[in-house]
């Protein structure tokens, strides 16, 4: 006989509810980045002691929103251009990730609780290796990355990217990271 399977633990009290896709992207966008602003514009998250920045830049075709609001909603995907011959890397929208922005700054603001998981790890980046933050709400499926930076007036974090765990082989990367981390 085999031993039932363990349910994961209830979401902690202090998670928001998710915000569910309706089939509006224009919409359900709209009401991503009002959570976005009110949680990393109208004021810093902080995370041990410093505040947490997002990336400010906005490109022609970003419909006016910053690169930090696209890298909570949206996944690099490899497509190939018939044009170019050969693959480009594009974001595309991926709805469990955007759906859940409004867990992005609880996460980073909870870091004492047991559920939630931090390590650092050395991530190999387009600009060289990258000392980053991992902050997994482990129950819940979503992880936090963050980058520590040296500016003038001080250290901050840089809110890198955030995403819903939707597959086993994520999970196990993920822990591998954790295992081998700094």
């Amino acid at each position: 006989m085999s031993a039932a399977p363990v349910a994961p633990p209830p979401p902690p009290a202090w998670l928001p509810p998710h915000i569910p896709f309706t089939g509006d992207w224009s919409a359900f966008v709209t009401a991503l980045y009002a959570v976005f602003a009110r949680d990393f514009k109208a004021s810093f998250p902080w995370f041990e002691g410093r505040p947490v920045w997002h990336d400010r830049r906005v490109f022609a075709d970003g419909d006016s929103k910053e690169e930090g609001f696209w890298h909570l909603v949206t996944r690099d995907e490899w497509l190939w251009d018939p044009r170019l011959r050969k693959k480009t890397k594009n974001r595309l929208p991926e709805l469990d990730r955007a759906g859940r922005v409004p867990w992005a700054r609880p996460i980073i603001e909870h870091p004492g609780d047991p559920q939630v998981l931090i390590w650092e790890f050395e991530d190999e980046t387009k600009f060289g290796p990258a000392l980053r933050t991992y902050v997994w709400l482990q129950s819940c499926d979503y992880v936090v990355i963050l980058e520590r930076q040296a500016k003038e007036r001080g250290d901050i974090y840089q809110l890198i990217t955030s995403f819903y765990v939707d597959y086993p082989g994520k999970r196990v990367d993920l822990l591998s990271r954790y295992e081998r981390r700094k």
